[in-house]
């Protein structure tokens, strides 16, 4: 008899059974799912600092801008790390078989 284990805190249930949907009808699609998350986000990333950066470079102020560039930096960085902890446990509870957490 197998005991089910919820999911973690930081897991979201809906975008996990998303995920598991995805998975289970795609086969093998993790590879892709992780290349394009990442790609994503270095795009992001990028993208943010390119605009601090060329805003101070043209006179704004620094402290303000690097403030609120660090902010959004790692706002939006928790939000990826949390969409890709739910793609790592989809992708686990399809693995073992589980069920947990879906209604």
């Amino acid at each position: 008899m197998s005991v089910q284990r919820p999911r973690p805190w930081y897991c979201w249930g809906h975008l996990v059974d998303e995920y598991k949907g995805t998975l289970r009808e795609g086969g093998e699609s993790l590879p892709m799912l992780r290349a394009l998350k990442i790609l994503r986000a270095i795009i992001v990333n990028i993208g943010v600092i390119a605009i601090v950066l060329y805003s101070i470079a043209r006179g704004a102020d620094p402290t303000f801008l690097g403030s609120f560039g660090l902010a959004i930096l790692a706002a939006y960085n928790g939000v990826e790390l949390l969409d890709y902890a739910a793609l790592l446990q989809a992708y686990k509870e399809v693995q073992t078989g589980s069920d947990s957490g879906e209604d």
